[in-house]
């Protein structure tokens, strides 16, 4: 279903960003279906719709004939399901279904636009850089998607350049999923036994490990994610310290100056 939905969205003339938030976006709603709606009753459907519509958007519905996809006391990694696709999709309403049991949840993707700007984040790049990373980025929650405003590669302008203009990665498995999901700062460490995706970051910049640290804005909700990266034979994987330091930033003011420098001290500590 993650990949139909994508395939459709692409076919639509969405932009790749927008196709893999719509894949993020099925993935969660879609599993959070499986595991919850025929909870304690017989298995039935569980069904995805996509249309674009006449402004540009796509927009897809889950739907399933049981308890549906709501917050209950049972079952606590719903909300956290929905707080990470409601960080990627323009509009989400989560809603009982008319004349039949069940749920709908509907949601939409808008087109590709201007990040929006979150002065004082950018220099967050060359902090990494200087004090536990090889490679870092900025990615900003905009227009339902997230969105590359920054990237650094220590001592490698054309690799910086490649991955300012990368997509930014947001399938299960990735820190970038997990960071959107439960908070905090999130490792993966690169399992040499396994493949890395062809083309991906992970191959193109010889990555050995990645953090990804959500960054709230004012409403409480990711506004961006800070990703910081080791490279093969360069930085060593962060310590227990470094991504306490880390996660503790993800609830600081790191828009300003004095925010940055209380973070720069305590990583150099």
């Amino acid at each position: 279903m993650r990949r139909r939905a994508a395939a459709f969205a692409a076919s639509a003339g969405a932009p790749p960003d927008v196709a893999q938030a719509v894949a993020l976006a099925v993935s969660e709603t879609v599993t959070n279906a499986v595991l919850h709606a025929y909870a304690g009753q017989e298995p039935g459907p569980v069904t995805v719709r996509c249309v674009a519509d006449g402004d540009g958007r796509v927009v897809v519905e889950v739907l399933d004939e049981g308890r549906g996809v709501e917050a209950r006391p049972d079952s606590p990694g719903v909300g956290h399901g929905l707080a990470a696709v409601g960080a990627v999709v323009q509009e989400l309403d989560v809603a009982t279904r008319r004349n039949v049991p069940g749920t709908v949840v509907r949601m939409a993707f808008a087109p590709a636009t201007a990040a929006p700007a979150l002065p004082g984040l950018e220099p967050l790049c060359d902090l990494a850089l200087e004090r536990v990373a090889d490679v870092s980025c900025l990615d900003v929650a905009g227009g339902g998607v997230l969105r590359r405003v920054a990237a650094a590669v220590d001592g490698d302008p054309a690799l910086t350049l490649w991955l300012r203009s990368a997509v930014p990665p947001t399938k299960p498995g990735t820190a970038t999923w997990a960071a959107l999901r439960d908070g905090g700062a999130r490792l993966v460490v690169h399992d040499p036994s396994v493949p890395r995706s062809p083309g991906g970051t992970g191959e193109q910049l010889g990555l050995t490990w990645w953090v990804s640290v959500p960054l709230p804005g004012a409403g409480g909700d990711p506004a961006a994610i800070w990703g910081l990266g080791g490279r093969e034979g360069r930085r060593p994987v962060p310590s227990e310290e470094v991504l306490a330091a880390l996660s503790e930033a993800a609830g600081t003011d790191l828009t300003n100056e004095a925010g940055r420098a209380a973070l720069r001290a305590r990583l150099a500590s």
